[in-house]
């Protein structure tokens, strides 16, 4: 079977200060996460945002690539210690990334898929 993660310092910092700085209540921050382009579901809820804050869970990793879209950072400022989060923070659409060409990758993968499963060189 699998063996649980270590607790990754200052993150339960790190995910409060995201959400406070955003303004937003733990269901309103929740309703954020879910709103993010992610490759599968998100089983979160305003629970389990006060239990991330508090350093009692840790996030999934499903969980963290959604903070890290809401507000335009990458994962790596959240897990890595010595990497600070930006000063101001705003939350970041899907939207917005379309229009800054962070969607690429999305877009390609559309391509592929629709010459037939084939994978076409671009």
């Amino acid at each position: 079977m699998g063996s649980s993660r270590p607790f990754t310092a200052g993150l339960a910092e790190k995910l409060f200060q995201i959400r406070n700085s955003l303004g937003l209540t733990q269901a309103q921050m929740v309703e954020l996460l879910k709103s993010q382009r992610l490759p599968g579901p998100l089983r979160v809820y305003a629970g389990n945002i006060s239990r991330f804050e508090q350093g009692q869970r840790e996030p999934s990793l499903l969980a963290l690539l959604a903070y890290a879209r809401a507000v335009g950072i990458t994962v790596e400022v959240l897990i890595d210690a010595e990497l600070k989060l930006p000063d101001k923070l705003v939350p970041y659409s899907a939207n917005e990334a379309k229009r800054q060409g962070l969607a690429a990758v999305d877009s390609k993968r559309r391509n592929q898929k629709s010459e037939g499963g084939k994978k076409v060189k671009t």
